[in-house]
């Protein structure tokens, strides 16, 4: 089997193919209780979550049980724990992510609170045709803001052609801006987006991962989509409007949905949850209930040590679950995995039960 863009790679284990749960992690030796199996660094996109800004370092993810951080950027949005994090976001980010961040943070502040509250994830998900049916509905406002962004920051027209800019365009242009606001689901385009842009040879790793070709939590998580791809056609750089596209945003959402991991709290057993991002490498280990192998974070990073000793061959899994889901009886854990991961679990501690 050919290694895919980004799969992790090791002398303790093998990635295979599986009949029924796709890619996975096998044991190619011995591995002894605590060994580090696995370090991800890879994070290619990250959200925390509007309401935590202020407490979580938007570097580290370092969070001081509710305390407002010490340095806060007001014109990007962010707060940082040190000034080393700080200067590290910015020269990760560079200049087009600092212009970024300020148009957003220019846009969302004082309207946060507009569309901010969690989806309800009992809600039915929209099926494919709705998905084409709500992206090709806002073709025609998109394109009308291309064309007034275009003329009006450079003062060319779009791609050479001869195009009239008229009150049609600056309308679309404003209408879109108006419309409500969903801040969270704006950081997380925004994140992917620019990471696309930073690093574009990296580009391969997401296309590798696993794909939901219903990724929408519901109907209005999807024209929560839709507004902020207006949205940020308004407002963003000109050098990222080229990526700034309803394939490259529904690509982020597909290959996101069920391979992001909850960044939380480290020292409560993950009770505050403050956003998620996406390690392309951690993402080829399965779920199991009965997981033999144990994730933590460290700041950006992922480590996957070895809760017991291993034997070759066996699949290396980690779970899905939070610190209290674990708890849940199986009926419970089986329920949440299929609304939250979309699978229905089949792990050894699930069978036995």
């Amino acid at each position: 089997m050919e290694p895919s863009p980004g799969a992790p790679s090791s002398p303790l284990f093998a990635i295979r193919q599986t009949p029924h749960a796709g890619r996975a992690v096998f044991a190619t030796t011995f591995i002894p209780q605590g060994t580090l199996v696995w370090r991800s660094d890879d994070l290619t996109l990250s959200v925390l979550l509007r309401e935590y800004r202020r407490e979580v370092c938007g570097q580290c993810f370092g969070y001081d049980y509710g305390r407002d951080l010490p340095i806060r950027d007001q014109k990007i949005g962010f707060a940082f724990c040190s000034e080393e994090c700080q200067q590290k976001w910015r020269e990760e980010n560079g200049q087009i992510g600092m212009e970024t961040w300020t148009a957003v943070e220019k846009l969302v502040k004082g309207r946060s609170k507009e569309d901010a509250d969690m989806v309800d994830s009992d809600l039915p998900r929209p099926k494919k045709k709705e998905i084409e049916a709500a992206w090709a509905g806002v073709a025609a406002h998109a394109h009308l803001i291309r064309i007034a962004r275009q003329a009006e920051e450079t003062g060319v027209p779009q791609e050479g052609a001869i195009v009239q800019v008229t009150k049609q365009h600056k309308k679309a242009l404003q209408k879109a801006l108006l419309q409500p606001i969903s801040p969270d689901v704006m950081s997380f385009c925004v994140s992917g987006i620019l990471w696309r842009y930073l690093k574009p040879q990296e580009w391969d790793r997401v296309l590798a991962l696993a794909s939901d070709s219903t990724p929408y939590h519901n109907t209005d998580d999807l024209h929560a989509f839709t507004r902020t791809y207006l949205h940020l056609l308004a407002i963003l750089p000109l050098p990222l409007l080229p990526l700034v596209t309803p394939e490259t945003l529904f690509i982020l959402s597909a290959r996101d949905s069920h391979n992001s991991f909850g960044i939380r709290s480290l020292e409560d057993d993950g009770s505050e949850f403050f956003g998620y991002g996406c390690w392309p490498a951690a993402s080829y280990f399965n779920h199991s209930c009965g997981p033999n192998i144990e994730k933590r974070r460290n700041g950006r990073v992922w480590e996957f040590r070895a809760g017991r000793d291993i034997e070759e061959g066996e699949e290396l899994c980690i779970t899905y679950l939070s610190g209290e889901e674990r708890k849940m009886s199986r009926g419970k854990r089986m329920l949440t995995l299929k609304r939250n991961w979309g699978f229905d679990c089949a792990c050894e501690r699930c069978e036995e039960a």
